[in-house]
This record gives C-alpha cells, structure tokens and sequence, in this order.
C-alpha cells in the first residue's frame, strides 16, 4: 500500500489502512495522523518557457496517487505532452483553481504574480547558487510564507540526487549537438556529412524514432562517409553523472570505439575514418593538486581551490566535439578558461555545454542559448560570440532546458524517481513549523524557505544574492537603502528589488560591506 519506507517498528505499521478507506494522511515517517482532510496536490501550468512541454508527474503516477486516496488536481495546458483526457482517465480533476491543494507541483519556476500565499510549491527553483535572475521570485517566496521544496536538493545522506532528468537532458543534447555538427560541417563544405541525417531532439517523437536515425547516420559513417579533413572524429564526454549516461546510452548506437585520455593523441593521427571514438573524462583525469599534481577526491570535494584542470592542455587539443556533463561549484577549477581559449586547437569543431551553466566550467559560455536559437558560433582569437553560424570559430549549444525536447520520456523518468517521495512532500505542506516537520531527510533538507525564512541550510544564499549584485556592474548597482533593522531592500536601475530580513549583526555586516562591493565593481 505504498509503506514499504516505513520502519519496521513505527507504531504506524497499525494503523495503515487505505487512503481511500479513510480522509486522513499518514506519513510513513509519522507515528501521528497530519491530515483531518483529504490530501491534496496539484500539477499546475508551465509558464516559464514555450517549449516546456513536460510535468512532474506522468498520469499512471497520478493513478498511484489517487488509488491511495490522494486528491490530484491538474491545471488546464494544451502544450503538457500527456493530454487532459490521459490525467481525467487516470482520475485527476482538470481545473484552473488549485487553492484547495497543499501541495503545487510544476517542473519549471513559477511566475511571480502565480504564486499562491501560505502554500507548499515543488519546483526546480534554480536559486541554491544564487542565481540572480531568480533573487525577485524567491523573494515574494518568502514574503508569502511559502514553503518550497526544491527537487534538485532531494538527495542521500550522500548528497547524492535522487530525482533528476538527467538521462534525458544527455539524451536530447547528444542529439542537438549531432544536429549542429551536420550543419556546422556542412558551412565548411563537407556536404551530405552523415550528421546532417540527424535533426534536432524536438523533432523526434520519441527516443526510438531517434535511434532509427542514429543508426542510418550510422551505416554511412561505416561507409567511409566522414570528412577528411577533420581526421578522426573523436567526442569527449566530461562527467561520469546521469547527464553523461544519457549522451552515451544514444552514441553507443554509431560505430564507434571509446580509448582512455594518453591514447588520444595516438588516436588523432592513426584512427580509423569508420567510426568516430569516445573518451569519458572523469575528475582524475584532469584535476591535479596545485603542490604535487596528484588527485585526492576527498581532499578536492572539501578543498577544491588546491586543485588545477589540465583539461585544456592534456584533452581538449585532442577533441572533436566536447560534451560536457560536468557538476561545477563556484570555487571549483575550469575546464576552460577564457583566458586560455585561444589554446584550443583548430581540430574542435563543438561543444555542447549541457550544464549550462553561465561563466561555469567553460567559462566563456556566458549565456545559454533556446530550443528555437540552439547553437552560436564563438571565436576564441577575439572572444566574441554571434549567432551567424558562418563565422569562424566553434558551434556552441548550451540549452538549459534540454529534457523538454522529449517530454514524454522525460516526465515519465522523471516521476517514476519523484513518485517514492510526494506522500512525504504532502507531509511537508501541512501547516507548522519547519522543526517539527517529521518526514524523510531527503524531502526535509530539501525545503529551501518555510514560514518566511530561508531554512538553516539555505541561509547562505543571502551572502550570494548580495555577492551576485556586487559583480554587477556600476550600471547596475546602486545603494542598500531603505532598510529597517528587520528588513531592507536592494534595489538597482536592471529593475531588481529584494526584500529579505536579517538579524541585525547580519544587517549591519552587509551594511559595511556596500562600499567594499561598490569599490570591487568599479575596479
């Protein structure tokens, strides 16, 4: 009946009667009843981007929910790639108000003027590094005492995520970044390539019909198809993640071979013009102690600042295309840093930067590029960036919303991960205290603000958000003002304005600290 998560000793095991025999919730975590009324929890609309298409939840996991005695409501939204009549079959309730929810799930952030006071809200929030462009949501969050739950953040005692798209985001970036190599060798003058057989990963119905494709590419790469000129054709995959997996589970389908990182070189001047090669690079690889050039991953994930990446000099000279899966923290090293892109060699023709993450492990990826506009061209000898895929340089792909090329696999994969955990989030959504919240750990330090405040283990984002508008530029940035002890407000002329509240040791810190910021930015 879905309590397999409960202790074999909680008092609960009781008193597990169905949902649907009785209009009460009981956590498997709870040795109490949370719930005198019927659960109840909503999949609302996508409104960040026009291409989301995917949802939280699939409809054989609503049916799971609602044979538990969960209530699901679903929100009106022609573009969601499971239709009204899937979700109603499997019992959910279409309707555009969802107040009587505790708990609103959607994929992607939600509008700032859709957010609904005193509710629970699961999303990918994208604020835990303090991602600037999302400081004004996050803000009327916590001014409307709402309690989010950040999938991102529900993870092992490991740290380890447990829910994710991953796989998918790896499967529709290989296929774009195919799509881009087509036209990019194309523009070069290698017509009927056999990447042009490829589209981009929206354009596929599902996973299947894209392997079909990727097989015919396939036959004419073992038919001596391949240019020349490029030599061997050799793709690096960084990252060992879901995100990697996922690229890797569709190249398997071409002709290929994968060698270790010190065979490269070997590879580029002897490799076969039959098939293309792989090489996986994981943190070992390319990372090396600044001191002794050896590599302790306890020591880098705790200090990684003593660390350095030879990335650019011991595997990019030798790459084709780099697919990069990469995790990166802002104090980790760079694969690639602008100041060294114009090492890399005439050889590599693109990069999709699946992380996408802005000034991240590729450093000169300052923006992430769309489904509609998916590929720029970046020249590392000006360090400049156009969408004119004519130009010279090197084809970047960098969406950030990949997995929303294939929604229905996507939102499938997704919810089967998602579903072990959504009785929990409903545990969660009840009115009370963060402390005494009582459910899982996972779903617990997930919960990024609850009751008006960031959680404990959130509350470092505030130093970001400030540190964010501190490299902003003088056009940006002018002065924290009209602050009271309990709460102040920074403004800037982008329009921005964030309202938080701090102690006053911590008001007065960050008051002492304008000028420092607003000398920074000037330097």
């Amino acid at each position: 009946m879905g309590y397999s998560m409960a202790p074999r000793s909680s008092p609960t095991r009781q008193r597990h009667l169905s949902l649907c025999e009785r209009n009460t919730f009981i956590s498997p975590y709870v040795d109490q009843i949370l719930y005198t009324q019927t659960p109840c929890l909503a999949i609302r609309r996508e409104t960040v981007n026009a291409w989301e298409r995917r949802a939280p939840l699939a409809p054989q996991h609503v049916k799971s929910l609602i044979e538990k005695g969960i209530k699901v409501l679903v929100q009106p939204f022609d573009n969601r790639a499971y239709s009204h009549e899937e979700y109603v079959k499997a019992g959910a309730i279409i309707r555009e108000d969802l107040s009587e929810a505790q708990l609103v799930m959607s994929v992607k952030q939600v509008k700032i003027e859709d957010l609904l006071h005193n509710k629970t809200y699961a999303f990918f929030s994208h604020t835990i590094k303090g991602q600037a462009e999302n400081m004004p949501m996050l803000d009327v969050i916590l001014k409307r005492k709402i309690r989010l739950i950040d999938y991102e953040r529900i993870c092992d005692n490991d740290e380890k995520r447990l829910v994710m798209f991953g796989k998918w985001a790896g499967y529709a970036g290989f296929l774009d970044i195919l799509h881009g190599l087509g036209k990019r060798l194309k523009i070069l003058g290698h017509t009927n390539n056999p990447f042009e057989k490829i589209s981009m990963a929206h354009n596929y119905f599902d996973s299947k019909e894209a392997i079909e494709a990727l097989n015919e590419c396939g036959k004419e790469i073992l038919n001596g198809c391949l240019p020349n000129e490029h030599g061997p054709i050799i793709f690096v995959f960084t990252g060992t993640g879901n995100v990697s997996q996922g690229a890797r589970e569709l190249f398997k389908h071409l002709p290929h071979e994968y060698v270790e990182p010190e065979k490269l070189s070997e590879i580029v001047k002897h490799g076969s013009m039959n098939k293309i090669y792989g090489c996986v690079i994981s943190r070992k690889h390319h990372l090396a102690r600044k001191t002794d050039g050896l590599f302790d991953a306890e020591e880098f994930e705790k200090y990684p600042d003593r660390y350095e990446s030879n990335f650019i000099t011991k595997i990019a000279p030798y790459a084709s295309v780099i697919i990069n899966g990469l995790f990166w923290r802002a104090n980790d090293p760079r694969i690639i840093k602008t100041i060294d892109s114009s090492k890399l060699s005439s050889k590599l023709i693109a990069i999709c930067d699946i992380s996408a993450d802005p000034n991240g492990s590729i450093e000169f990826m300052t923006e992430c590029t769309t489904i509609e506009r998916p590929f720029v061209i970046y020249n590392p000898e000006t360090n400049a960036t156009t969408s004119r895929l004519t130009e010279p340089g090197i084809l970047i792909c960098s969406i950030d919303n990949m997995p929303a090329q294939m929604p229905r696999e996507a939102t499938e994969h997704f919810g089967n991960l998602l579903l072990p955990f959504v009785e929990d989030m409903l545990n969660a959504a009840r009115e009370t205290r963060y402390e005494k919240i009582k459910c899982g750990s996972e779903i617990k330090n997930s919960i990024i603000t609850s009751n008006g405040k960031l959680t404990a283990k959130y509350e470092y984002i505030h130093e970001l958000m400030i540190n964010q508008l501190g490299r902003k530029q003088d056009s940006c940035l002018e002065e924290i003002d009209d602050y009271e002890e309990n709460d102040f407000t920074l403004k800037s002329e982008c329009g921005q304005q964030f309202s938080k509240s701090f102690d006053s040791a911590s008001l007065l810190k960050i008051m002492s600290q304008k000028k420092t910021f607003t000398q920074h930015n000037r330097a």
